[in-house]
């Protein structure tokens, strides 16, 4: 069985896709009105992603986080804040280290939330890169994209990042080029790499003592 943060994750995705799914069904080639209704679609199937992707990896964080039993132990994003919260500036980790002594992981516990805060606040953009960036950053993790399934033979990444150019154009420059089928298209991918997500962030943490 899955860990229940990695469940919520999971169900709080599937109610948010029935908007985007509910509007494909409206879909009518011969009203003009409803020549948006695609461009739509993936703006909010792209942002129930990007919502997911964002719980995996904080439930991630507070796992790693929480069973660290060596200052090695925690992740890139950590070291970083209390670099900024108990050094001074450009000092070492490891002279910050020595400062907190053996009050290291209560530290890292304390400063937990403004550290998550921080990286999440400034990412945006849930594509490949990103998101495997983020991964690393904020709980350690190997990349997760290369496992992401591919839509006929194309990588996965690749289709995402297509699929995320295009929500830019819709918004940013008011540009309709999609179709019913492209989106619906997106949609099933996106169903697989959270899929695949999820699960990756599952074996992570599901060995790990509780916070």
């Amino acid at each position: 069985m899955e860990p229940v943060p990695i469940q919520q994750a999971r169900e709080r995705y599937a109610q948010l896709m029935t908007g985007p799914r509910g509007l494909l069904e409206l879909a009518d080639d011969e009203d003009p009105r409803a020549q948006l209704i695609p461009a739509s679609a993936l703006v909010f199937a792209l942002g129930a992603w990007e919502s997911t992707c964002e719980e995996l990896l904080r439930a991630a964080a507070v796992a790693v986080i929480g069973a660290a039993r060596r200052p090695e132990d925690l992740p890139k994003a950590i070291r970083e804040t209390l670099v900024e919260v108990v050094g001074e500036p450009g000092e070492p980790w490891e002279h910050v280290l020595r400062r907190l002594g053996g009050g290291w992981h209560k530290a890292a516990i304390r400063h937990m939330g403004r550290s998550l805060e921080g990286r999440f606040r400034h990412w945006n953009t849930p594509s490949a890169d990103g998101v495997d960036r983020l991964a690393q950053q904020v709980a350690g993790m190997a990349p997760i994209s290369p496992r992401w399934p591919d839509v006929d033979g194309h990588p996965g990444a690749d289709v995402l990042a297509d699929a995320i150019a295009r929500r830019g154009r819709a918004v940013h420059l008011a540009r309709n080029d999609l179709g019913i089928d492209d989106v619906a298209t997106v949609l099933d991918l996106l169903d697989g790499i959270v899929d695949v997500t999820a699960r990756t962030v599952g074996r992570r943490i599901q060995h790990l003592p509780p916070v």
